[in-house]
């Protein structure tokens, strides 16, 4: 199972607009997706997710930095980069994904600060959320 972990990273590593249509390649049919902002049941909705990411923000670029596995589960630790309103904006990740017996992803969850490394950067919301990190911060 280590080399399915190996596939899936240089599969995000060099994922854009064009590799998008190799997920199947990397994917099960009934693939559980799940991010801050998204929690959904199959490849096409999976896909749907990416190519939405790719119109809204463009050229996004995954550099993946580590790996791990440990039987069907494996980790990556991620960076991420595109332009949010005119702006870099770039951020750290980690995604869990489980393979299933033929080396397919069955389940892949983002984990990412969403209040911070999204919803900051927009103004009322962004300075609400800044002001309560302040607040309960030690």
């Amino acid at each position: 199972m280590t080399s399915a972990i190996k596939r899936y990273a240089d599969f995000m590593d060099g994922l854009n607009q064009e590799t998008l249509a190799e997920m199947s390649k990397h994917v099960e049919e009934q693939v559980y997706f799940s991010d801050p902002f998204n929690q959904v049941v199959g490849i096409e909705k999976m896909h749907q997710i990416f190519a939405h990411m790719y119109e809204t923000l463009g050229e996004v670029d995954f550099d993946i930095h580590h790996y791990a596995m440990s039987g069907e589960v494996g980790l990556l630790q991620w960076r991420m980069q595109a332009t949010l309103r005119g702006k870099p904006w770039s951020f750290e990740g980690m995604t869990k994904v489980e393979f299933n017996e033929e080396g397919l992803v069955s389940s892949h969850v983002d984990y990412w600060d969403a209040a911070r490394e999204f919803y900051e950067h927009f103004p009322i919301i962004g300075g609400a959320l800044k002001f309560i990190r302040r607040k309960i911060a030690l």
